[in-house]
């Protein structure tokens, strides 16, 4: 997870693809149950910003995929909650062609979600240039900063 741009920038970079990281809405509001797992994926959802960052004069595109709950065996033994495997796939996988940014669904496509990662994208924006940071160019090799 860590450091994704700097392994997989060279491979990735000066092709067109779609890297897809699954996050999770518990990134955004962490969850009592699970707090090692939300802190996890909020690093992750971290990463995938940078990430797309360092690769935006690429062709390849960077994709958080932010789940809700889905009902699944994650949990343990007993009665699952959350957003049916099927609709969720059905409704998810169409979108991951790389022109979203962000792919949510139920709680994480709704409007109010989709502002809070508008707004902090436009907060990253501004203060990306703070810091002289080599980017990834259109080859996949990397530029001095801007």
């Amino acid at each position: 997870m860590a450091e994704q741009s700097a392994t997989n920038g060279p491979r990735v970079g000066g092709r067109p693809s779609v890297y897809v990281n699954v996050a999770s809405g518990g990134a955004f509001l962490p969850q009592p149950v699970a707090p090692l797992y939300s802190a996890a994926k909020a690093a992750l959802h971290s990463d995938t910003v940078n990430l797309r960052h360092a690769l935006r004069a690429t062709p390849c595109r960077v994709v958080a995929l932010i789940p809700p709950a889905v009902a699944t065996r994650l949990a343990g033994p007993g009665p699952n909650h959350g957003a049916d495997p099927e609709d969720f796939c059905d409704t998810v996988f169409p979108l991951l062609d790389g022109s979203h940014a962000a792919v949510g669904f139920g709680t994480t496509a709704q409007p109010d979600f989709a502002e809070r990662l508008a707004a902090e994208s436009r907060a990253f924006e501004a203060a990306s240039t703070r810091f002289d940071v080599p980017l990834y160019g259109p080859d996949g090799t990397t530029e001095p900063a801007r």
